[in-house]
């Protein structure tokens, strides 16, 4: 099965709740079985972001929290996105447009919730990062300052013969 695999090494990388994977599972399934709208696709991710950040609310590891979900987010979805893809499944194309979709909305669900819960803009929240980022020896880009400077424009590109 699909998800057993894909939940079984969430469940080890990202140290995943089961019950919350399963919800998550059978609360995508129903949603996609009822063929609803955009709008209420969106209504189910934000109730998602609501349930796993609840436990969170008014915590100092509010943001990190936040931040930690959305990472497991697009891992999981990264594994069903590969599952499908060496399943060669006919649904590929439509399951990795609603991936991009699924995983620029949630950013963008977790950027607000984490600029309502500190009280900033959600512009504010992303510079915070990214000054702390070029803080702590980052560029922008994610390269490290001291070893790499992301600048590959003049790296020399092998002949094709």
């Amino acid at each position: 099965p699909l998800f057993r695999s894909i939940q079984e090494q969430a469940s080890w990388v990202c140290q995943c709740d089961d019950s919350t994977v399963q919800r998550l599972e059978q609360d995508f399934k129903t949603t996609l079985q009822q063929q609803n709208s955009l709008e209420q696709w969106a209504m189910w991710l934000d109730t998602v972001v609501t349930r796993v950040l609840q436990p969170f609310e008014g915590q100092q590891e509010f943001s990190r929290a936040a931040r930690q979900f959305l990472l497991k987010w697009s891992f999981y979805s990264s594994m069903i996105i590969r599952d499908l893809t060496l399943r060669s499944a006919a649904s590929f194309g439509s399951f990795h447009l609603i991936r991009l979709l699924y995983d620029e909305y949630m950013f963008y669900l977790i950027e607000h919730r984490i600029a309502t819960a500190t009280n900033r803009s959600p512009v504010a929240v992303m510079a915070e990062y990214m000054e702390m980022d070029q803080q702590n020896g980052k560029h922008a880009n994610g390269a490290i300052a001291a070893g790499d400077s992301g600048d590959y424009s003049t790296a020399k590109r092998p002949k094709m013969e």
